[in-house]
C-alpha cells in the first residue's frame, strides 16, 4: 500500500476513533435521556463538522508524531502512537483553558472547572493514536 493510502486510511481510522470515544465520555460525563438526540441535532451543524475536521487534524499530527517518536526513540509503534495522542490532546485542552480562561474567571477557576475533563478527553486521543500506529504497521 502507498504511504499516502496508508496514512490517510489511518488518519480517518483514528479520526473516527477519537470522535467516537470523545461522544462517549461526553455522554459519560453529561448523559442525560436526550444526549444522544442532542448530539444528532448537533451532527447537522457546521460547528460539529468543523470539530470533526481538527479532531481529523490533531489525529494526523498524532501519527505523524508517533512515526517521529516510534522512529527516534525506538518507541513501539502503539506505544508511541498512544502517547502522542494524548499529548495533543492535553494541549488542546491547554489551548481551550488559555482561550475560555478569562471567561471563567480566570486561570485557577478554569482549571478547577476543565480538570475532570482534560484528562478524560485524553483518553480517546490517546486510544486513537495507538490503534491508528498499529494500524500503520499492520498496513506496511
Amino acid at each position: 500500500m502507498p504511504r499516502w493510502a496508508r496514512f490517510l486510511s489511518c488518519t480517518l481510522t483514528g479520526s473516527v476513533l477519537a470522535l467516537a470515544g470523545v461522544l462517549l465520555v461526553t455522554a459519560w460525563l453529561e448523559g442525560g435521556p436526550s444526549f444522544w438526540s442532542q448530539v444528532m441535532a448537533f451532527a447537522g451543524t457546521p460547528a460539529f463538522w468543523s470539530m470533526a475536521l481538527l479532531f481529523a487534524l490533531l489525529v494526523a499530527v498524532a501519527l505523524l508524531l508517533a512515526r517521529l517518536a516510534a522512529h527516534l526513540c525506538q518507541l513501539n509503534s502503539a506505544a508511541a502512537g498512544a502517547l502522542a495522542g494524548a499529548f495533543l490532546a492535553i494541549l488542546y485542552g491547554a489551548f481551550l483553558l488559555a482561550a475560555h480562561a478569562a471567561d471563567w474567571g480566570g486561570a485557577a477557576a478554569g482549571l478547577h472547572r476543565a480538570w475532570p475533563a482534560v484528562p478524560l478527553f485524553a483518553l480517546p486521543f490517546a486510544l486513537a493514536g495507538g490503534l491508528m500506529a498499529w494500524l500503520w504497521d499492520r498496513l506496511g
